[in-house]
Formats: C-alpha cells, structure tokens, sequence
C-alpha cells in the first residue's frame, strides 16, 4: 500500500509504496511512474506532475524528516532506518541494484524483528535534552517503540541501538506510525489487532479487530510525573497573523517550524512579512533556513530568479539555500552576490552542504563537475558512506548527461578507475566502450564484462570475447566469457559465429583448474554454447564425490543440454548412487524429466526410491504432459505410491496440465487415502509432542538453519534475502513455526507465491520469480539458486498458490536435527 504522504517546503508530496504492489500512476501533465514493491516517490499536491524518488527497498512504511530536510524511512524486511538519497537503489528481494551497488542504510541492527515501521526524528525541547537527535519507530512485532540515537559521521548517519523507549505487555499493540507533535510530544497510531495484516491471514479473518484501533500520546512530565501537560504554541495557524507566525520559523520544535514554514508559502504572502521589520531571530541560523524557503518558497516552480539578502556562512543555511534552488528547478545558485550555475561553483568542503550539492547534481547533471566529484569520490572519508554513495550517484548522472564523455576524455588516465566504476552503471554504448577499452588494457574486472554484453552493441562484445578467450588470464577468462554471453543474451543480442571456437578453450582450462567460481562459469558457458568435447570433464564434476554440491548440480544439469542421450545413463547412474547429496538427485530428476528415455530412467527408479527421492521424481515428472501420465500410469500398476499425488508440489503441476484433466484420474487412484491435511496435521502434532520433550541443541539447530535454510533467508543478518526475513521469527511460538516448516503451503504470502513457466520444450520450471533482465526471466529454485530463462523459450507463464519452499522438510531434514532447528528458530525473539 502507498502510505506516508509527507509535504515538505520543495512543494512535493513525499511517498512510500509497500510490499508486494505493483502500481502504476499518472499526473494530469501526462507523467507515469511504475513501482514492484518498495520504493520512494513524490507528487505534486494538485496532481501535476508525479516521479520515482528512490528504487528498492521492501516495504518501506514511515517517512520522517531531520532538521536538515534530509527524508528517512522505516521498513519490514529489510533495515529498520534509511536515509534516502535521491535515486539511489536499496536492498530488496531477489531484486539487483543499479551497478552502482545497494546504497547504505542508517542501522546495521534490527531491532528484533522484521516487522518495523512509522518513525519520527525528535527535534523538540519538551522531553529531556538527551531525546534531541534521537528516531524512535513502531515494532509491531515485539509490541514496542524502539529507539535510536543518531550520530553524525560526516553527512552519514549512524543509528546508535538505545534500549527500548516503550514495550507493552499487550501482544495486540501494534504501533504502525509515530509522530512528533506541535506540543513537543510523541503521537503513536495504534493498529491494535491480533492480526498484523500480513496476506497469508485471510482479510475476512473473525480475529481482524475493526474498531479498537487507538492514537496514544505520549509526554514528558518530569522525573517526578508532576511537570504540566505541554501545549503547541499556537491555537490555528490558518487564521493567525503572518507577524505572529513567522517567529514560529526559528521554534525549537521541528514539526512547528515545518508548520509554520508551509503555511507562510501557502498565503504567498512572504513580502508582507517585509513590512513588520527585522525579526529578533535574523541571526538565528534555524529561522533564516526556514525563513529563506517562506522568501523563495512562492517562486519555486514560477521561473522567478532566486536571491537572498546576504550569503549565508553557516552550513544549515547554506543546505537550505541550496534545497531552494534545486525545489525550483533551477541549475543557479548565488556566489559573491550574483546567481551562477552551479556546474561553475566549487564544491563545499562541509559534510551538509556537499551532500545538498551532490542531491542537486543528481536531479540536475553538469558535466563540468566530473572532475569535481572524482576528488570528492578519491577523497572522502570511508566511514561517510552515504557521501561517497550519493557523489558515485552524481557522477554516474553527470557521465550520462549530454557532454558527460567529452568531459570524461579530458581527464588524466589516473582517473579511469573512477569513471569505470560509476560506468557499469551508466547503460549506454559509451559506457560499453569505455569499458571494453579498460578490459582490453588489462584492467580485469569482472564488473565490466556483464555491462559491456548487455548495453553494448554486437561489434564491441565480438572485441570482448577475442580479448577475453586469446589474452586474459585463463580463470578470468571463462568467467568473464560466461558474464559476457549472459548480458549479450539479455539484451537480445547476437553471438559471433566463431564464439564455440574461441571458448572452447576456455572452459577446458576453467574446469582443469581449482577455482570454483571458473569451474561454475566454466559449466555454464559450456551448456549455453552446447560445448559437447567438454562432456567428460563436465561429467567428472557432476559425478566427484568430494565437488561441492553447488558445482555438482550445476554440472548435473548441463549435461543434458550437452548431450542428452548420452548424459541420460551418467545421470540415472547418479540419480541411484548411494550417497548423491539430495540437492544433486533434485537437479537430476529435473533434467531427465525432459527427455523421454530420460523419463523411462526416472520411473525405473521410482519403485526403489525413498520417499523422499520419490516425491523429487513424482514432482519432475509431473511437470509434462508425457511425465505426469506416465507418472499416473506408474501409480496405477503399484510402482509408485498413490500418496505423491497428494503432495502439493505435484498435484498442483498435474492439475495445471491441459486445463485439469487429471483430476478424476488423481481422485480415484487416492480414493480411501487419509488426506493430505490429515495427514499433515498428524505430523505437525506428533513433531510437536517430541519437541515439548526435546533438550534444545542450539548449535545442532543454528547449523541445521545454515545448511537447509540460508540459501533463502536471511537470519540476524546471515543468509539470502530470497525470502522473508526471520529475525524476530520465535514470537510466532512453536505451534506456528512447525506450521510454516512442516505445510509451507497452508499460508502463503502472495509475494512468495511460486511462478510456473512452460517450456516451448515441454518441460516446466517453477520457482520465485526475481526480475526480469531484458529478455531473460530469473527464477529462484526450491534451493535459493537462481534458474535463467530465455523469455522466448517461455511458452505459459502461471502464478502458482504454492511456496517456492521445500515441502518435504519432514523427510529433508533428519527428525532429531529438524527438532533443534525449530528451537533455534525459537530462540529468535525480540530481546526481553
């Protein structure tokens, strides 16, 4: 949901658009924006005019603004406080950043939970001095406001973990937004519900509360809880004189500055306020920032010039000044009395202010500050990371604008590392060739390679493939080559002729090597090139017992796409050697699933297989019109247990095959079966009589959680973020952890829904869809692994009512094992 609408003086409204939301909007000038989850965006208060502001995030859920106009937000899933730069790309889901990196966030701790949001920064002298600089936000998980203290590292702020402002014994507060009020005290919005809202809990649920929702607020009333209630200092600023408002401009409290502030630009009467004198703040640096927006505030947007009396020397108003200008559209700033671009203006060595005139050169690029921002990038200190990330993201705009490249060939070869690090990130054929011409003087970065297959042209990826397989260091080689065909592929392009030739090699000296990244590259290549001489080796890997099992897999599944009839009898061979990790016999099963001898050699292994094994087969077969009869047919004649085709992941592909025919077939081969729910809820509650006996084993259950759970959730910041998130996840209790685990299928979020694709083939993928790059979909497996599909091979594409998480964890995971995992799990509660 879009939420938060936050007007500031610059005369936009300031957004944050939720999880799992797909939005699409349009301003009366004909301007449109489109959103997948998270992200930030403003719009103007009639409807003109509407624009991203930042990319990413979760499911942001808050704004917030410090005295220097700087934006925040809270979010679930992923930082709990972030500071936004303009533009920037934030960490999300399976979703990548930009080129440029993920920007950086305010806390490096979550608070407990994943579920954090509405916060306020307190700017107000009603509570203790020691509250000033502090950013308190809801926990609606743990049930408590948190609180932190900001410090300043140069322009960057560091979230500081103070303990608990709040907590409540009431598991059903459930504070959603805090705000600091005009009395100086703190406005909580209580959601007030057994329920937080999250989609796998039907909207309809009898236990959704609809009426009890409250607003608490909370003040400050000395050490002996006697102190007066505190009162705002005005009574209605609407009617009141614009003399009496505008000492309201230099108020110790943000939110009466900000009112004031907005109501002065309202009346676009700030010349009135000429005629009632100087005021007995003029030297006050907060009222002159204040005041110079309610000077120029009626100007922004109007094309008027922009001048102050005096040039400001503190850096408050300085930034302030400066957020004028950019508010209004304006490329000008004031320097020795006279309005000058800014491209003309000499960076400020102020943490502040520099960040203000990176933010303006991010909205208004000027070539003629390249080298500018490379002294700024080279010089600046490494714990001011948002300073560093918002002058990379000036840089990369100011490369990108008109002129950018002319300006980028004047510089010294010494500043080339800076410009190829903001160029992968600039999408262009200049920035391809620029990139190309770094790789080829042997500046190996395998960065570069992936940008210059995607954004370059055809030409300049046929330079790159001879520099990379005839000169670059072998283990760099394949792996670049593979990043390479990967972005040429993206981007639709066409590969040269002789690229099986001149790669051939390379692969063969990946896979001879000891380097697993070249050796996984080097399996790639091979299967997307159809490299068939490098069969043995490729073969050898899938087959080596003491290869990790990502390597292993991954070789299992190029071998079809190498030689499929010969790799059929290797694979089969595999499939039945004891001691084959779970996760290679999963790929196996999948790739012999698309072959017909391939499906002859996985139903001769059904009848002997574990349970386990089975359902992965049962689960491949059914993922094709001739597997998911030939698996019903090995059901009827007793060579496969009528029990798999009540296992969710198999009996939802069979269901989905031309238009539902099996159904009556499924119904009479499982007639007199207990159900799958039945039997399920059986499981859930033996397992949880054995736990209620267990002595918990935390270590057992924390690397119970690194091998079968981590591809795909990030824990205590740990993990993938592929899923959701769990920190905080032992609020949920015992009950509904072995729920989540045991039935992964019972409550699924739809955000976390699995994406089937049908093959032009034949044969079907399903996992989470991450993103799409240009013509290729990129799927997530049941393991965490992303799955690359040529949008052209997709024949049908369907979301699935199923997770994309494993729902054989019963038999996955050794039950004394799966135990202590549930109290590790257990253990991830909100500190006390």
């Amino acid at each position: 949901m879009t939420n938060s609408f936050t007007l500031l003086p610059d005369g936009w409204v300031y957004a944050t658009h939720g999880f799992a939301n797909d939005s699409a909007a349009k301003g009366t000038d004909g301007s449109t924006i489109k959103m997948v989850s998270g992200n930030t965006f403003r719009f103007r208060p009639d409807g003109t005019h509407l624009e991203n502001f930042t990319y990413g995030q979760v499911n942001p859920f808050g704004v917030a603004v410090d005295p220097w106009f700087n934006l925040y937000t809270a979010d679930c899933h992923s930082k709990p406080i972030t500071q936004l730069i303009r533009g920037a790309t934030y960490q999300s889901f399976g979703k990548p950043h930009d080129g440029l990196g993920f920007a950086p966030h305010v806390t490096v701790h979550g608070h407990g939970s994943t579920a954090l949001c509405g916060l306020t920064w307190y700017d107000a002298d009603q509570f203790p001095k020691e509250y000033r600089g502090c950013m308190f936000l809801g926990n609606v998980v743990t049930n408590r406001i948190n609180a932190d203290k900001i410090e300043w590292h140069g322009s960057t702020p560091v979230a500081k973990e103070l303990p608990d402002f709040l907590t409540s014994s009431d598991p059903w507060f459930r504070p959603t937004d805090i705000k600091l009020g005009p009395d100086g005290a703190l406005y909580v919005a209580d959601f007030y519900n057994r329920i937080i809202g999250h989609y796998e809990v039907d909207l309809k649920h009898p236990g959704r509360d609809k009426d009890r929702g409250r607003v608490w607020r909370i003040v400050y009333r000395g050490v002996d809880g006697k102190g007066e209630v505190p009162t705002a200092p005005f009574a209605d600023l609407t009617t009141a004189k614009a003399e009496d408002v505008d000492p309201l401009l230099g108020h110790p409290n943000l939110t009466v500055r900000l009112m004031a502030t907005l109501e002065l630009i309202r009346r676009r009467d700030a010349d009135s306020l000429k005629n009632t004198g100087p005021s007995p703040l003029a030297g006050n640096a907060t009222y002159t920032a204040h005041r110079n927006w309610v000077d120029l505030g009626p100007r922004i947007g109007k094309g008027l010039s922009f001048r102050v009396s005096g040039e400001p020397t503190d850096s408050l108003t300085k930034a302030h000044l400066l957020r004028t200008y950019t508010a209004g559209d304006e490329n000008l700033m004031q320097v020795n009395g006279k309005l000058e671009p800014i491209g003309n203006a000499k960076l400020d060595p102020q943490p502040q202010v520099l960040r203000t005139q990176l933010d303006h050169l991010i909205a208004f690029p000027d070539p003629r500050q390249i080298p500018e921002l490379v002294r700024v990038i080279r010089s600046c200190p490494p714990e001011d990371t948002h300073l560093k990330y918002a002058a990379r993201l000036a840089l990369r705009n100011c490369v990108r604008t008109k002129g950018g490249w002319a300006a980028v060939a004047e510089l010294p070869d010494s500043e080339a590392n800076a410009i190829a690090d903001v160029a992968v990130a600039v999408g262009s054929s200049e920035a391809s060739a620029f990139l190309l011409k770094q790789l080829i003087s042997g500046k190996n970065d395998l960065f570069f390679c992936e940008p210059v297959g995607r954004f370059g042209t055809d030409d300049q990826a046929a330079h790159a493939i001879i520099y990379l397989s005839q000169k670059a260091p072998p283990a760099f080689a394949v792996q670049g080559l593979q990043r390479l065909v990967r972005g040429v592929q993206s981007r639709g392009g066409k590969l040269p002729a002789e690229l099986p030739t001149l790669a051939e090699k390379s692969c063969s000296d990946g896979l001879a090597g000891t380097d697993p990244a070249a050796v996984q590259s080097a399996i790639e290549l091979a299967a997307a090139l159809k490299l068939k001489s490098t069969f043995d080796a490729i073969s050898a890997v899938a087959t080596a017992a003491n290869r990790p099992e990502p390597l292993r897999s991954a070789a299992a599944t190029s071998l079809v796409a190498l030689d499929g009839e010969k790799a059929v009898p290797t694979l089969a061979k595999l499939l039945a050697t004891p001691g084959t990790p779970f996760a290679v016999q999963v790929k196996v099963a999948q790739s012999l699933a698309g072959r017909d001898d391939g499906r002859a050699a996985l139903l001769a292994a059904l009848p002997t297989s574990p349970a386990r094994l089975s359902g992965a087969i049962a689960a491949a077969l059914a993922g094709s019109p001739p597997g998911a009869s030939a698996l019903l047919d090995a059901v009827a004649v007793g060579k496969a247990s009528p029990r798999l085709l009540q296992d969710k992941s198999v009996s939802t592909k069979l269901l989905a095959i031309d238009g539902g025919k099996h159904k009556s077939r499924i119904g009479e081969l499982t007639k007199g079966l207990p159900t799958a729910d039945q039997r399920i809820a059986d499981l859930i509650r033996t397992r949880g009589d054995k736990f209620r006996g267990l002595k918990p084993d935390l270590e057992i259950g924390k690397k119970a959680f690194a091998t079968n759970c981590a591809a795909c959730h990030q824990l205590a910041g740990l993990g993938a973020k592929v899923g959701p998130q769990l920190d905080g996840v032992g609020n949920r209790g015992s009950d509904r952890l072995l729920e989540d685990v045991l039935d992964p299928n019972r409550n699924v979020d739809a955000a976390f829904r699995a994406t089937t694709l049908n093959l032009v083939d034949g044969r079907t993928v399903t996992g989470l869809l991450l993103r799409e790059e240009g013509k290729t979909l990129v799927l997530a497996d049941a393991t965490g692994k992303e799955v690359r599909i040529a949008a052209d091979d997709v024949e049908k594409r369907t979301l699935s009512p199923l997770s994309p998480m494993p729902a054989n964890f019963d038999t996955a995971v050794p039950e004394p094992e799966f135990l202590h995992l549930i109290a590790y799990l257990l253990e991830q509660r909100a500190k006390p």
